[in-house]
């Protein structure tokens, strides 16, 4: 029995440009064929990671279930819709502030805060302001919205927040490491 003929492969995509034999990829923006050796395309400037990008994924939910998870807990709106990413980040910004409030309060007798209270406000603002635009953030993102808060400016945030901490629990332990 003979063996049936096998017609010859030919490439999906015709190349472009005199390419011969050199590993090509397809730039997912604009399907330009680019050298493998190139990190971005040649046209539109696309990285070649983001081949690798997973989509981001979108999950249809009423906007206000999204609003009462994300005022269950911060960030777990976010996570319901598919911004995964930003939903742990915050959580753990959440967890982070308002624990320090917490942690804040119980370690002073007495009910006075003393000195911790600027750090303690400086917390509460924080975990408040936190708590809210999550919530409202949520819920525009469920509508196709953007965010209020993108996940670059809650980073920044973030940044801010830990340097004001550092100086302000800084400046107030000065007195203490004088000896006053």
């Amino acid at each position: 029995m003979p063996h049936p003929e096998l017609a010859p492969v030919r490439a999906v995509r015709p190349e472009t440009g005199d390419r011969s034999g050199v590993p090509t990829w397809v730039c997912p923006a604009c399907e330009r064929e680019n050298a493998i050796a190139a990190d971005r395309c040649e046209i539109c400037g696309t990285p070649f990671a983001q081949l690798f990008a997973e989509p981001e994924r979108r999950v249809e939910i009423d906007p206000s279930r999204a609003l009462r998870w994300s005022l269950l807990l911060p960030g777990l709106g976010h996570w319901m819709v598919g911004h995964r990413l930003d939903g742990v980040a915050r959580m753990v910004l959440f967890a982070w502030t308002f624990g320090t409030v917490v942690l804040l309060a119980l370690t002073r007798s007495g009910g006075s805060l003393g000195s911790a209270g600027a750090l303690f406000a400086l917390y509460a603002v924080s975990a408040i302001t936190l708590y809210g635009v999550s919530a409202i953030d949520a819920r525009r993102i469920a509508t196709g919205e953007d965010p209020l808060v993108p996940s670059r400016t809650l980073l920044w945030a973030s940044v801010v927040l830990v340097v004001a901490s550092v100086l302000l629990a800084t400046v107030l332990s000065l007195p203490a490491l004088r000896g006053g």
